[in-house]
């Protein structure tokens, strides 16, 4: 999970004036793990994801919602309210914690403008559930395991990348100011994973390898005041 979390970062640049990343974490209740504008810098995001901590417990997704809307996506806490908001929510199980609230709350994300991205890992999940979280059903990505993550992570980066482009409005600039190119660029990425070989004598062996994903950079600008 973290290194899928790592893998969806790097694709992006990080900065206070291009993209921020912000992180929870959702079981029985749900808790913002840093802000938007917490880290600045990719090597920060991604030493400050490898140092959390995954419990286990129940499957809260209303709750997830409910505090990305509020709190991750708030402007007092680093959304910038002229630019695109991107959701990714991973979850490996289905809603049993206020279920009920679970669409209603995915409605008021999308109506705050929330693009949502939901990957489901494992036959727990509620399928029709999350492509109904999901901003439109092709948003939605299945793994069985957690060890398939990877065979999913190029689609949804392409996705998201292209959603932040066609998402983002375009501003007109005020009377005498000029607007200025922002290019958004997605680059290509890694994702750990093992590599098992047979030797001529019959025995098995497995060893770290990396599979790289994409070598296509996507550039989308955008004009802003």
């Amino acid at each position: 999970m973290l290194g899928f979390a790592t893998a969806i970062v790097r694709a992006f640049p990080i900065s206070p004036n291009l993209t921020q990343i912000g992180v929870l974490k959702f079981s029985d209740s749900a808790s913002v793990s840093f802000l938007l504008n917490r880290y600045s810098n990719m090597n920060d995001v991604i030493a400050a994801i490898r140092n959390l901590q995954i419990g286990f417990g129940n499957t809260n997704i209303a709750a997830a919602l409910r505090v990305a809307r509020s709190t991750l996506f708030s402007p007092r806490n680093g959304a910038r309210p002229d630019l695109p908001n991107i959701l990714i929510l991973v979850t490996d199980g289905a809603a049993n914690i206020d279920d009920q609230l679970t669409i209603p709350e995915a409605d008021s994300a999308k109506a705050a403008g929330i693009e949502i991205f939901t990957v489901g890992i494992t036959t727990h999940i509620n399928e029709q559930q999350l492509r109904q979280i999901a901003t439109t059903p092709s948003h939605f990505y299945f793994a069985s395991d957690f060890a398939a993550l990877g065979s999913v992570l190029q689609s949804l980066l392409d996705h998201s990348c292209t959603a932040a482009a066609t998402v983002a409005p375009v501003a007109t600039p005020r009377p005498g100011r000029s607007t200025s190119p922002v290019t958004l660029i997605c680059y290509p990425v890694t994702f750990p994973s093992t590599t098992t070989t047979t030797t001529p004598s019959g025995t098995t062996s497995t060893s770290p390898s990396t599979t790289v994903f994409g070598q296509q950079r996507y550039s989308r600008v955008l004009e802003v005041s």
